[in-house]
């Protein structure tokens, strides 16, 4: 008896440890994020600033966020998208963008980027008490680098 249990044991725990690869990448970046902050996706383009500050900005705006902060000498764009609410009006969801940018020693513009996502699912907890979340692997990134690509290219 004890063999069996043994082995079955050994088993389901080689099981959930196999099947669980991406809750295992998902868990650790939650950690990391948390220990050393969220992670920026970033682009180099061989652009001024300013010209990069002004592609960044428009397309920002063209994926339908409104600028809430922006300063090109601070190299800083942060925006949030309209609300949205659940199909109950009982919570509502939120994007934000914030676009940090670094002139390079060779002469280029470093984009960092960062997509999250507030969501405040019950408004009878009082308002501000949303849960936000940076967005990983988000079409989001795609959309906003592919942006601004085109308009440096214009």
């Amino acid at each position: 008896m004890m063999p069996f249990l043994l082995r079955s044991l050994v088993l389901g725990l080689c099981l959930l440890l196999v099947g669980c690869e991406s809750a295992r990448h998902d868990f650790t970046a939650r950690v990391s994020e948390k220990v050393n902050g969220p992670t920026y996706v970033r682009r180099v383009y061989a652009s001024d600033a300013r010209t990069v500050f002004e592609a960044s900005r428009a397309t920002a705006e063209a994926l339908g966020f409104r600028i809430t902060r922006a300063g090109p000498t601070q190299g800083v764009i942060d925006g949030v998208s309209g609300l949205s609410s659940d199909d109950r009006l009982s919570g509502s969801r939120q994007l934000t963008i914030k676009v940090r940018l670094v002139a390079t020693i060779e002469g280029g513009t470093e984009v960092a980027v960062l997509f999250t996502e507030v969501i405040e699912d019950d408004f009878d907890k009082g308002s501000g008490l949303g849960t936000e979340t940076s967005l990983r692997d988000h079409p989001l990134y795609e959309s906003f680098f592919g942006g601004v690509g085109k308009k440096l290219t214009r």
